[in-house]
């Protein structure tokens, strides 16, 4: 007792810290198994607080909630595992990463597009203001058609696309979400004991993906988006698994297009989207200096639209200020273990045909997941280079060769295994800081004609 009155807010720390400890223990394998952290540099009560983050509260370890942690998806942002923040993961000297990065410090500066209100441009922005808005409200539950319907699937790389149902051995009857008051069979993996209501999974199935193909403009019919071979299974939405819907056929009719080596000057009309692999890229090479960067650490595809990259404002804003030629977005790491490959394909689709409506004459580059290391994908139940590749397979479908390239970096810093080379990268996840200049130089290889 003396202690306490004459060490009150010690013996308060103490007390709490202690709690906390024991919290995180407890929900270790449970709602908290999507979260990582360093034993040696961090404390295991950091994961209740890196948790709270993803909007997982500690309550929910005492009501069970444990398996729909997963699948709530983006309209909460819970259970999404993080892979790209863990403490582990980042390196201050070699690969430091910034945060809602915009650059625009170059010659000429942001151009303004004075006549934007007068032209058939500025019609179309106002058309999809609602849409863009819209967005974040469209999670992972969304089979919802809308004005931009959206398509499911998803992806492997060109030569590792084989069945990963198969390979997992899940490949079984499609999944259906449950009745009112029906409980899923077959739990297995992370979520086995727990429970999954009605209203956690996102809507897929036929309908979902016939909506998806109404989303591509009637004049450019000649390109058809191909069909997802099936649907995932439950068994794979319960184990985390991103189900290979597509096959290689998107990657293949994408890499038959013959790209051109371009200078450094190509890029002074580009923009560059995405999340900390694209931080890296804009703080270690000189791309800087000629494009713009909305990127940012944790950036995901269900965010992309709406998120405030410092004073630039949202990708929207971004566009509307400047004329860009072309677009390169890469993302997909961190929305890993988040619903199935439909739902992330759904809004993947509907974020590149925003895009494309918000800037019509602009190339957009959707450019492959960068694949992890052998140890991490060896070791992950969900951030793992299976999934990569199944989710690489879905939005390589989108590239049409004419404004749409699907491009994939993993040509340049991946072994002949398919796994990033261990001599790359610092947390098995992010390049080192010169390694950048592999994917500078990948794109510069990589360009169109204009």
């Amino acid at each position: 007792m003396k202690l306490i009155k004459k060490c009150p807010v010690f013996v308060l720390l103490l007390s709490t810290g202690l709690l906390f400890t024991m919290i995180a223990l407890g929900g270790k394998n449970t709602i908290y198994a999507s979260q990582e952290y360093d034993p040696v540099t961090t404390p295991v009560l950091s994961v209740m607080f890196t948790a709270v983050n993803d909007e997982i509260y500690p309550w929910q370890l005492f009501i069970n909630q444990n398996a729909p942690v997963m699948a709530k998806g983006p309209e909460t942002g819970q259970g999404r595992p993080d892979e790209t923040e863990s403490d582990e993961q980042k390196e201050p000297q070699e690969n430091s990463e910034s945060t809602g990065s915009y650059d625009t410090d170059k010659t000429g500066g942001t151009d303004r597009k004075e006549n934007r209100g007068e032209s058939g441009k500025a019609n179309e922005q106002g058309e999809n203001n609602g849409k863009n808005d819209d967005i974040k409200d469209q999670g992972i539950n969304s089979g919802e058609s809308g004005e931009t319907n959206e398509q499911t699937g998803e992806n492997a790389d060109a030569g590792m696309a084989e069945n990963t149902a198969k390979d997992n051995g899940t490949e079984s009857e499609p999944f259906k979400e449950p009745d009112e008051g029906e409980e899923p069979e077959g739990q297995q993996g992370n979520v086995k004991g727990s429970e999954v209501k009605e209203g956690d999974v996102g809507t897929i199935g036929a309908d979902a993906l016939l909506n998806a193909s109404k989303t591509y403009k009637k004049e450019e019919a000649g390109f058809e988006r191909l069909a997802p071979l099936r649907e995932s299974t439950r068994e794979e939405y319960l184990n985390h698994i991103s189900a290979d819907i597509y096959g290689d056929a998107g990657v293949i009719r994408a890499a038959s297009y013959e790209f051109q080596t371009v200078d450094e000057s190509y890029f002074d009309d580009a923009l560059f989207i995405g999340d900390s692999r694209f931080v890296g890229l804009k703080d270690y090479t000189d791309l800087a200096e000629h494009a713009d960067f909305c990127c940012e650490t944790s950036l995901t595809i269900y965010k992309a639209l709406e998120e405030k990259f410092s004073k630039a404002g949202t990708v929207p804003e971004v566009l509307e200020n400047k004329d860009y030629r072309k677009i390169y977005m890469m993302l997909g790491i961190n929305e890993l273990g988040r619903g199935t490959t439909e739902d992330f394909m759904g809004q993947y689709t509907e974020v590149v045909d925003t895009l494309r409506e918000l800037e019509p004459e602009a190339k957009i580059f959707i450019m492959g997941i960068m694949r992890v290391s052998e140890k991490k994908s060896s070791s992950d139940a969900i951030f793992n280079n299976s999934n990569i590749n199944a989710r690489n397979n879905a939005i390589a479908t989108l590239a049409d060769n004419k404004n749409i390239f699907y491009i994939d970096v993993n040509e340049v810093v991946c072994d002949e295994e398919g796994n990033l080379k261990e001599e790359y990268t610092f947390d098995q996840i992010h390049l080192l800081g010169a390694y950048n200049d592999l994917v500078k130089q990948f794109l510069s290889e990589h360009g169109v004609a204009e």
